[in-house]
């Protein structure tokens, strides 16, 4: 990934608002798997910029730019276009889609769910919106009714990087959340399985289900398999990848993981 120094970030806004125009700024999809029983049950769309001098832009970078800049719900449009164009009618697996705590703010943002369900090419009950965890929501009683009306068409609410920042399960439930991500500092941390381990048991208590991401060796998806964990996903299942290349390693593996 190429560095991106401060003094370029004003530059690099501009071709980050032009390739989002111009669909150069794409969905990568990485695999979510259900642990009991190995298979694929979902994707979590990811954004990838490939800058036509600087090569491929860290998410990062341009994510925290695009905050910044005014320009995160331009990237997450574009993201939605790409799930609306991409997925398969009558596909069963769910498809998560990241957005921030400011945007919960903003009415735009379920304007856009709105229209992607009315025209019938994406149902809500395939869709997971996830909810940066690190994020503090300024305003959350703006965002308790349209989150509400998301969770009544069908739509998960999933809250993610779990055990940073201001996490809670009084939070998670004020966000009408039923799924939580555990961040990778957890599922990658052999000193935190108890906490892990108190995390998935209160959640179950609650009826929330459990995703361990990042992870990253098969002994870390053994351990949250143990911990009774839901479902994971990591670069050990497999990469982000576009749709084409994900539906050949899909088809390839038979929706399941390989196991060594």
């Amino acid at each position: 990934m190429a560095p991106v120094r401060d003094l370029d970030l004003e530059h690099l806004a501009q071709d980050f608002e032009r390739a989002l125009e111009a669909h150069q700024v794409t969905a990568a999809y990485q695999p979510q798997v259900d642990i009991p029983m190995g298979r694929v049950v979902g994707v979590e769309a990811l954004a990838r910029w490939t800058h036509p001098r600087r090569g491929p832009i860290a998410p990062d970078v341009f994510v925290e730019m695009a905050q910044k800049t005014g320009m995160l719900a331009m990237l997450t449009e574009r993201m939605m276009d790409d799930l609306i164009n991409e997925y398969r009618r009558g596909c069963s697996i769910e498809v998560a889609v990241n957005v921030s705590a400011t945007q919960l703010e903003d009415p735009a943002l379920y304007d856009m769910f709105e229209d992607a369900f009315a025209n019938g090419r994406f149902r809500p009950e395939t869709l997971i919106v996830e909810v940066t965890e690190s994020q503090r929501i300024v305003h959350p009683e703006r965002v308790a009714a349209p989150l509400a009306a998301l969770a009544a068409h069908g739509v998960m609410i999933s809250v993610d990087d779990f055990g940073t920042g201001h996490s809670s399960f009084e939070r998670v439930e004020a966000l009408h959340a039923r799924e939580l991500k555990l961040d990778r500092s957890l599922v990658q941390s052999t000193e935190r399985s108890e906490e892990m381990a108190r995390i998935v048991v209160e959640a179950h208590a609650r009826g929330i289900r459990v995703v361990g991401e990042g992870v990253e060796e098969e002994e870390q998806f053994d351990r949250l398999a143990a911990l009774g964990c839901d479902r994971a996903q990591g670069y050990w299942i497999a990469k982000p990848q576009p749709p084409q290349e994900l539906f050949a390693w899909y088809t390839a593996n038979r929706g399941r993981i390989r196991r060594s």
